[in-house]
Parts: structure tokens; C-alpha cells; sequence
């Protein structure tokens, strides 16, 4: 629906500003990209397992690529690899860009999430995995 929709962006949106606001150099926002995918990357685990939420984030990652015509983003089958090859990626783009490309990736998990195990479970999967308390340490620690 088009009112979660719009939920879904601000979310999305606000777990990358929230480890990196305005003025964040490159890398501080490729951190705060790639740490929000390992938290729901670990959330989704308990879910579904380990293989199937790495192939989903990989999934989306191919989605990714194709939406925003970037042809290096790594493709790779282990979710640890994917993550560090991504770092390194985005890291050679200009904030802006990154913040962009890490809403797309985001965004075409959620949109997959949503298919597979409807809204609702969805929301409470985002909420668990990007509003824990002390959010702020959690990211720091997983990078």
C-alpha cells in the first residue's frame, strides 16, 4: 500500500541518517549503509537462517545494480564478503550517491521482505532490527 510505502522510505531513510547525518563524509555514510544491512541481515538469520538471508541480501544487491546501472557492486555468495567488497564500493562514490544507493539496496530488501512474509511482520522485523535501544553502539560495534 502506498501509506506504507511511504512508512518504508522514511524508515529506510532514517536508518542511514541516523548514523550518518548531513555532512558525513563517504565513509561514514557507507558505514552506516552497510551496518543497517548487517543488523537486518542478523535479524533476518534468526528468521529464515543464514543462507536464505544472505541470498535475499544478495538478491537485493542485484537489484540494486541493475536499478542504478553501478555494474561493480559485488556480487558475492557469503553475506561477510558481500559486506566488505560493498564497503569498499561505495566508499569510491560522493556521499549523496552512497546515501542514494543505499536506499535502493534497503529499500528492494523491504520490498522482497514484504512479499515473502507480508507488512506487519515486516515493520516488527525493521523495528527490531533498527530501533533497538542504544542503536547508535549497536551499528559501531557490528562494523
Amino acid at each position: 500500500s502506498m501509506r506504507f510505502n511511504e512508512m518504508q522510505n522514511d524508515v529506510v531513510k532514517r536508518v542511514i541518517s541516523q548514523h550518518a547525518g548531513a555532512g558525513s563524509s563517504a565513509d561514514e555514510v557507507a558505514r552506516a549503509v552497510v551496518g543497517a544491512l548487517k543488523l537486518l541481515h542478523a535479524e533476518l538469520s534468526f528468521i529464515v537462517g543464514l543462507q536464505a538471508a544472505s541470498a535475499l541480501c544478495a538478491h537485493a544487491l542485484h537489484r540494486t545494480r541493475s536499478k542504478i546501472n553501478w555494474p561493480t557492486l559485488a556480487a558475492k555468495s557469503l553475506f561477510e564478503p558481500m559486506t566488505v567488497a560493498l564497503l569498499k564500493e561505495l566508499c569510491l562514490q560522493s556521499p549523496t550517491e552512497i546515501a542514494f544507493a543505499g536506499e535502493t539496496l534497503l529499500s528492494a530488501l523491504v520490498e522482497h521482505l514484504i512479499l515473502l512474509i507480508g507488512e506487519p511482520l515486516t515493520l516488527r522485523m525493521l523495528e527490531s532490527a533498527w530501533t533497538v535501544p542504544g542503536a547508535d553502539q549497536t551499528s559501531q560495534e557490528i562494523l
